[in-house]
């Protein structure tokens, strides 16, 4: 039903190292020269903040829907989450690549942007496990959805989406 392999969380955590040490030194050679002006570069990265913004308000959404189940978890069934947090994955899952490729550009845009895609990696990290350890909670553990360590997992995703939104806010890069 829902699958997001845990496998993925670490795979991009590795990939955004590594990404982000590529671009800690500077190029080998000189035939290492990026193929887009710097401006349509920035304005490419600035359309993908603006879509990282507005699924983290879908991820903001879902997960307020989720805390919403989880007050009355005895009137909800546990597919009703289920097919909640298939919906924030789906999101989730595009923002991770969103994100994959703004790291994959990032050394060469502005400062500002550069602080953007800063800023909201660690959030988009978070926001990532936790609705990993939601979705394996709910595989193992349907009936027991009104227990606190499931309900805080939607407040948790909540903060994590809030982050996003708020770190991709920043007014686009000129």
């Amino acid at each position: 039903m829902i699958s997001m392999p845990l496998t993925k969380a670490a795979g991009l955590v590795a990939a955004l190292t590594l990404v982000s040490v590529a671009f800690a030194s500077p190029p080998a050679s000189a035939g290492n020269t990026v193929t887009r002006e710097p401006g349509a570069l920035a304005q490419k990265a600035s359309d993908l903040l603006g879509e990282v913004h507005q699924d983290a308000q879908g991820v903001l959404k879902s997960a307020d829907t989720l805390e919403g189940y989880n007050r009355v978890p005895f009137l909800v069934d546990w597919r009703v989450d289920g097919s909640t947090l298939d919906r924030m994955c789906g999101q989730i899952n595009k923002m991770e690549k969103m994100v994959s490729e703004l790291r994959s550009m990032e050394g060469n845009l502005p400062h500002a942007q550069q602080a953007e895609i800063n800023q909201l990696t660690p959030a988009m990290l978070e926001l990532t496990d936790t609705a990993q350890m939601a979705i394996n909670y709910l595989k193992n553990d349907q009936d027991r959805t009104m227990f606190s360590q499931y309900m805080s997992y939607a407040n948790e995703m909540y903060t994590e989406a809030a982050r996003i939104e708020h770190s991709t806010a920043l007014p686009p890069a000129k």
